[in-house]
C-alpha cells in the first residue's frame, strides 16, 4: 500500500489525498474522508465509478478553509448525517472549476465554474458535480447568521460576473495563499472582513416575497427556536406554552415556522433530532430506547420509533450503532488527521 501518512505543511496545512491509497481501495477511503459532510457516491451514468479527489485545508481563526479537487462525484446530506455530524455551519464553496447542481432542501440549484455557492449544514441537500474543484471555508453560524439577520443562506448562489463575487474570491483566494502566522489579534479581523465582503455581495440576492415577510417573523422564529433548544426536555415545551412565554398569536406564530410545517412539527423536529444525539452518544449506551423517548417529550415508544425512521431513514436500535468520525467543527482537521495516517483502509 502506499504511504497514507498527512503531509503538513509549516503553516499548519493538512493535505489528504486518494493518490495515497491503492486503487481498488480508493472509494472506501474517500467516502469516510468526507463522512461528516455527506454521503459521498460516484455519479451515476459516468464510466469511471471510481472516486477520486484531494483536501488541502488549514485552520485560521475560526475558520476552516480547502482547496477541494474531485471526479465527477454525487453528494447527500439528509437528516440522518446532519444528526450525526451535528455541524452548525456554513459551508462557502467557491467553483474554482466544474459545475454543481441538485437539490437544496427541495430547491434546485446550479453553480458553475466561477460561482460561490453557499450550504447551509444543518439543511438537507442531494448535488450532483462534475470533475472540477472548490475553494471552500467553513464559517460558524453565529459569525454569519446576525450580520445577514438570519437570512436563509441554504443554496444561495453569487453569480462569477458580479464585482463583490469577484472581490469575494479574491479575499479568499488571498487567505488562503497566506504563508506568515497571523498574530491572535488579527484573527477578529480576517473574520469580520470575510463577512463585511460576503454580505455586501449577498445584497439583491434574496426573493422579495420573503423579503416582505422577514421583519414579520425571523427574528421570532429565531428566538423560538433558541427557547425550545434551551428548553428541549421540559415536559411542559408545546406550542400553547411557547404562545404565553412571548405573547403571540397562534396565527402569527404558525406564520413564523410556516417552512417547517408548523410550530408542532418544528418542537417535534427538534427533540427527535435531540433523542438521536443521545442515542448514538457513547455516554448514554446505559440508557434505554424507551428511556431516552420519554425523556425527550415521546409517551409512547411505538409512535417514537415510526417518526424517527421517517426522518432519519433508520431505527433507533439501528442508530444506536451509528457513528461518525468527527461530530463536532473543532475535530474536523482531527478527523482529516487521523483518517489520512489509517493504514487499515
Amino acid at each position: 500500500m502506499t504511504d497514507n501518512r498527512p503531509e503538513i505543511s509549516s503553516t499548519g496545512e493538512l493535505l489528504i489525498s486518494t493518490d495515497f491509497i491503492d486503487a481498488d481501495l480508493r472509494n472506501d477511503y474517500w467516502r469516510e474522508a468526507t463522512k461528516p459532510f455527506y454521503e459521498t457516491t460516484p455519479l451515476r451514468g459516468c464510466t469511471n465509478q471510481q472516486l477520486e479527489g484531494s483536501i488541502k485545508s488549514q485552520e485560521i481563526a475560526e475558520l476552516i478553509l480547502a482547496s477541494i479537487k474531485f471526479n465527477a462525484q454525487r453528494y447527500r446530506r439528509d437528516q440522518r448525517i446532519i444528526a450525526l455530524s451535528d455541524l452548525d455551519q456554513y459551508l462557502l464553496a467557491v467553483m474554482t472549476n466544474g459545475n454543481m447542481f441538485g437539490d437544496f432542501a427541495n430547491n434546485n440549484i446550479t453553480a458553475q465554474s466561477g460561482d460561490v455557492c453557499i450550504l447551509d449544514l444543518t439543511q438537507t441537500l442531494q448535488i450532483d458535480v462534475t470533475a472540477g474543484g472548490t475553494l471552500s471555508v467553513l464559517i460558524p453560524r453565529q459569525i454569519l447568521a446576525r450580520a445577514t439577520n438570519h437570512m436563509n443562506l441554504h443554496g444561495v448562489v453569487l453569480k462569477a460576473n458580479q464585482p463583490m463575487t469577484q472581490l469575494l474570491i479574491a479575499y479568499l483566494e488571498g487567505l488562503n495563499s497566506l504563508s506568515v502566522d497571523l498574530k491572535d489579534d488579527d484573527f477578529i479581523s480576517v473574520q469580520e472582513a470575510l463577512v463585511t465582503i460576503l454580505v455586501a455581495a449577498l445584497r439583491g440576492t434574496q426573493p422579495a416575497d420573503e423579503e416582505k415577510t422577514r421583519p414579520l417573523g425571523i427574528a421570532l422564529r429565531q428566538r423560538v427556536l433558541d427557547f425550545i433548544d434551551q428548553n428541549i426536555e421540559n415536559p411542559y415545551l408545546s406550542p400553547d406554552f411557547i404562545i404565553q412565554r412571548f405573547n403571540v398569536s397562534r396565527a402569527h406564530l404558525y406564520r413564523a415556522f410556516i417552512k417547517d410545517g408548523g410550530i408542532s412539527n418544528a418542537i417535534r423536529d427538534k427533540r427527535l433530532d435531540a433523542a438521536f444525539q443521545a442515542i448514538v452518544h457513547p455516554k448514554f449506551n446505559g440508557q434505554s430506547i424507551t428511556h431516552i423517548a420519554f425523556a425527550h417529550g415521546f409517551s409512547n415508544v411505538t409512535h417514537f420509533s415510526r417518526i424517527f425512521r421517517n426522518r432519519f431513514g433508520l431505527t433507533p436500535n439501528e442508530a444506536r450503532y451509528e457513528r461518525t468520525s468527527a461530530q463536532l467543527t473543532p475535530e474536523l482537521q482531527a478527523h482529516l488527521l487521523k483518517f489520512s495516517r489509517k493504514s487499515s483502509l
